[in-house]
């Protein structure tokens, strides 16, 4: 006695249904213009907020673990990156190698940058933990010593 099973349908099925399920949950691709990115610069902590890293016109790191950046978006608009290492200096002779991943310059969160420091010995890789846009209160009450 023969028995033939035919598994190829059901599984073909069940992989058409699996991948259709995924792709509904999937944001649309679409391009960031400028004015999106400075919308999103501009919404509240709770949101999304990017910067560009050409953007940056000032950087000031904090301890070991903690870098601000200030952008161009506007005076006020401070970005604090927090590192899962202890990766940084403070020397100013060791500057920061920021390289922007996935074809665009544009940072949103932690997967959108590499960051290393540089020294004469080689370059040591900081391991991003989060990023985020300090609101108008915490810029301001940032110490002068520690403005970017």
């Amino acid at each position: 006695m023969n028995i033939k099973l035919n598994i190829a349908a059901p599984i073909g099925a069940l992989t058409a249904l699996a991948l259709a399920g995924c792709a509904a949950g999937m944001p649309s691709p679409q391009a960031a213009t400028g004015s999106d990115v400075m919308a999103s610069a501009t919404a509240t902590p709770s949101e999304r907020a990017c910067f560009r890293v050409s953007g940056i016109r000032g950087q000031k790191i904090v301890d070991r673990s903690t870098v601000l950046f200030r952008t161009s978006v506007g005076p006020q608009d401070v970005f604090r990156m927090d590192m899962r290492n202890a990766c940084l200096t403070t020397v100013s002779s060791d500057p920061l190698v920021l390289i922007p991943s996935g074809g665009s310059d544009i940072v949103c969160n932690r997967m959108d940058l590499d960051v290393k420091v540089a020294s004469p010995i080689g370059a040591t890789p900081c391991l991003i933990q989060e990023v985020r846009k300090l609101t108008v209160a915490e810029v301001a009450a940032l110490p002068n010593d520690q403005r970017p």
